[in-house]
């Protein structure tokens, strides 16, 4: 039964919520590539309803567009206690034309919201090793406050995988990390349509490079969506892998007693500085799950069951932020004085959901 959305406590006025996966997805037909792409684009709107609330719910119409950047950084900021966003440029190429959120859109999010917006560039590692270098290079010169690549763990039309110990993955992150890159997030858990399994789980693609690369923290993309216990026991072993939470937090809302046993797992194997906040908007709208989130308790069966204290407002603000400036070495307190002055800044009254989107 999906959790109520009465009587939730205000937030605080100085609450700081970062949401590093964001996407302007482009979900016009045109740009479906294959029947992957097709199996995509059929189920897009299914997913956003079911793990919508009323009030939350975009008209089809709108939804299934190709999203403008400026729209959804307005969607984050206008409608939602949002702080601070990070989208990510994505290379499903053999799903959508553009990969589904084309680089351009990327660069003019950083560009155009500079206080506001981080980047993720995208690559795709079964391609050429010097093309990726030469890509990789590319779009980090083209894409201000570049803090991270985006990965998808393989491409079909033909199948193809890789992993972190391969070459080419190895000269990536060595030469992101040269470029000043913090971050290295990989989609897992969620398979993208009718595809191979196996690329989605959680193992040595993540395990030996976190070994390898000690600096460079590593992003388990959908943690808590399907392999869980391998998740928790990688962000348990290892210092610089944090499980994003990106779908898992739209559960909060359509399927709370599952959110509490993945977040409860998280906290007993990796505890509370390595879980990061996400919501993956615009699959959901952020602005209830934030809420949801401020007033979420643990079950006293959840603590005895997990070994866990109750979450406390302060590792509730590590979640919404703290862990994850620690991951990419952001000072909250810079970024709030950045932004205290931008055509953002809180306290403002909250517009409806979608509004940016239904008013256009």
């Amino acid at each position: 039964m999906p959790a109520s959305l009465d009587h939730l406590p205000p937030l605080p006025d100085d609450l700081f919520v970062i949401d590093p996966v964001v996407h302007a997805l482009n979900l016009d037909h045109g740009n479906v590539a294959s029947k992957y792409g097709e199996q995509l684009y059929q189920m897009s709107y299914g997913l956003h309803a079911m793990l919508s609330p009323p009030h939350a719910l975009a008209p089809q119409a709108t939804y299934m567009t190709d999203m403008a950047p400026e729209v959804l950084v307005r969607t984050m900021l206008e409608e939602s206690r949002t702080s601070l966003i990070a989208t990510h440029t994505l290379r499903l190429d053999s799903w959508f034309r553009d990969g589904f959120a084309a680089e351009w859109k990327t660069i003019a999010m950083t560009r155009d919201f500079p206080t506001r917006v981080l980047g993720y560039v995208g690559l795709d590692p079964c391609e050429e090793k010097a093309a990726v270098l030469d890509d990789l290079e590319r779009q980090v010169a083209a894409t201000p406050n570049a803090v991270g690549v985006k990965l998808y763990p393989h491409q079909m039309n033909p199948y193809r995988r890789w992993l972190t110990s391969d070459d080419t993955v190895v000269a990536l992150i060595e030469r992101a990390q040269a470029l000043g890159l913090k971050t290295i997030a990989i989609h897992k858990a969620l398979p993208n349509g009718s595809v191979p399994l196996a690329p989605y789980r959680i193992g040595e693609d993540f395990e030996e490079a976190a070994d390898a690369f000690p600096e460079m923290s590593f992003e388990i993309v959908h943690s808590g969506m399907a392999f869980i216990e391998e998740t928790a026991m990688a962000i348990g072993r290892f210092p610089n892998v944090y499980a994003n939470l990106e779908t898992t937090t739209a559960m909060l809302w359509q399927a709370p007693g599952r959110f509490e046993s993945a977040l409860a797992l998280l906290m007993q194997w990796g505890g509370p500085e390595k879980i990061i906040w996400s919501t993956g908007c615009t699959v959901v709208h952020p602005q209830h799950l934030i809420e949801l989130m401020w007033a979420f308790q643990f079950s006293e069966e959840a603590q005895a069951r997990h070994g866990i204290p109750p979450i406390s407002e302060d590792v509730k603000r590590l979640i919404f932020a703290g862990n994850y400036a620690r991951a990419v070495g952001l000072e909250i307190e810079v970024w709030r004085a950045r932004q205290a002055e931008d055509d953002f800044a809180w306290p403002v009254e909250l517009k409806r959901p979608w509004s940016a989107w239904v008013g256009r």
